[in-house]
């Protein structure tokens, strides 16, 4: 049964005329740690991770642009470049040092770009579970996702089972919280999705081999042991082009690893970041 033990704080930021809002847990003088969620979800996904690990660390989870409480973008602008020079506003409007970013499939790339492009910011960083130059029937499958989502759905439970298709192990109740935060009531009594649809039409098509050569922070790839978004072989292949990377697996996981199995992935995830704090990692 999942339980909140501390509540976080809602901020938002302006960057560029947009309103991106955020979650924040733990100390401002603490460590830093930056989360992104993957596409269609939003800060709260990390509310389980957020619940042990804000003992430790200032904790700053990102709803990005078009997702979550965070403005929509008319036209849209939803490729990798404009995810990430927002984050990179708000590392600089918040005054952010020696981050530890950790990011989810989607996240996961921004997350490891921005790290790539701005090194000096980055102590480490967890990409977990995309490959860094996703396959085509990817971006398929969320074009896909695009003409077939529902504009409307009758009840939490109803979405809660859409979940569940891709997220097998996962705790109901855990399942329930991300339902709750990922829908908003509309005027016909109805449940919409809080993200914007075209954040599936538009998403980029990313390249970041050439890119991780540049990181200079240690790295985590992880991986859900039976994921089908990223395949053990690229994982490997992924932490082998990085100077500091290694890799690991998550059992009893698919791609959503840190929902399906939260506890080891909070477990593999602190201990990373132990040993760094062992070996001199500093707060901001």
């Amino acid at each position: 049964m999942f339980h909140m033990k501390n509540t976080p704080e809602d901020k938002y930021i302006e960057v560029d005329g947009k309103r991106l809002h955020y979650l924040e847990w733990g100390v401002r003088s603490w460590t830093t740690m930056l989360l992104l969620h993957g596409i269609g979800d939003d800060a709260h996904v990390w509310d389980h991770f957020a619940l042990d690990a804000a003992d430790q660390f200032r904790i700053i989870a990102l709803d990005q642009r078009g997702h979550g409480l965070s403005d929509w973008v008319t036209p849209p602008a939803y490729s990798c470049r404009d995810y990430v020079s927002d984050i990179e506003n708000l590392v600089e409007a918040l005054q952010l040092k020696n981050i530890i970013l950790v990011g989810h499939s989607m996240g996961a790339l921004h997350a490891t770009r921005y790290a790539s492009q701005i090194p000096g910011k980055t102590a480490a960083l967890i990409h977990a579970d995309i490959e860094p130059c996703p396959p085509e029937w990817n971006k398929k499958y969320l074009t896909n996702l695009y003409s077939r989502l529902p504009e409307f759905y009758r009840s939490v439970r109803e979405y809660v089972e859409e979940l569940r298709q891709n997220s097998p192990y996962a705790e109901e109740s855990l399942l329930y919280r991300h339902a709750v935060f990922a829908l908003t009531e509309c005027e016909n009594g109805k449940l919409r999705l809080r993200y914007d649809r075209e954040v599936l039409r538009h998403f980029d098509h990313y390249d970041l081999r050439p890119y991780l050569k540049d990181i200079r922070c240690p790295v985590l790839i992880m991986r859900g042991q039976e994921s089908r978004v990223m395949s053990a072989e690229v994982a490997r292949e992924m932490s082998a082009m990085i100077n500091q990377g290694r890799f690991t697996e998550i059992p009893k996981a698919t791609h959503p690893l840190h929902t399906d199995n939260p506890l080891e992935f909070q477990r593999v995830v602190m201990a990373f970041l132990d040993e760094l704090c062992h070996s001199g990692l500093t707060g901001n």
